[in-house]
């Protein structure tokens, strides 16, 4: 019986030469530029990010949830099965603010729920209560701090 190797290298993992993603954050914690801590969920598969707050009845106002991707790209979101409003925060892999949707209703009940696209790429997404991106002033090209164990890529 064959054994296959594994290493560490950078971050990822390697089995017989396929490179599996470093292992989610088993906490994160979003620093904002105004001092302010979130406590993030973290989203990091597919199951996780298809999932993200639906059918959450609230989100305190020190919550979030951080969707972590393997690769900067256009992530797209929508609020199907959420119950209540959303700003939605595309970082970059530096933590930079590069766009954000803010007060995102629920999808209608019937009918369309219609996809919020950024137009630029980004590594990471941040889904806060609605409100949150005016109380702290948030811009594109703020430094978001994202402190997580283990670290995020």
């Amino acid at each position: 019986m064959k054994h296959a190797l594994t290493y560490v290298l950078a971050g990822m993992v390697a089995v017989r030469g396929a490179a599996i993603a470093a292992p989610a954050p088993r906490w994160a914690v979003a620093v904002l530029p105004s001092g302010h801590e979130f406590s993030l969920e973290v989203a990091a598969d597919d199951v996780a990010r298809q999932r993200g707050f639906m059918g959450r009845e609230k989100i305190g106002p020190r919550e979030a949830m951080i969707f972590v991707f393997d690769r900067d790209d256009v992530h797209s979101f929508w609020m199907k099965d959420c119950k209540v409003a959303l700003d939605i925060v595309w970082l970059d892999v530096n933590g930079r603010v590069v766009w954000f949707s803010v007060n995102r209703p629920p999808c209608p009940a019937t009918g369309e729920c219609p996809s919020i696209v950024p137009p630029a790429p980004a590594r990471y997404v941040v889904e806060f209560a609605a409100g949150t991106v005016s109380a702290e002033s948030l811009k594109p090209g703020d430094a978001v701090v994202v402190l997580s164990d283990p670290p995020l890529r």
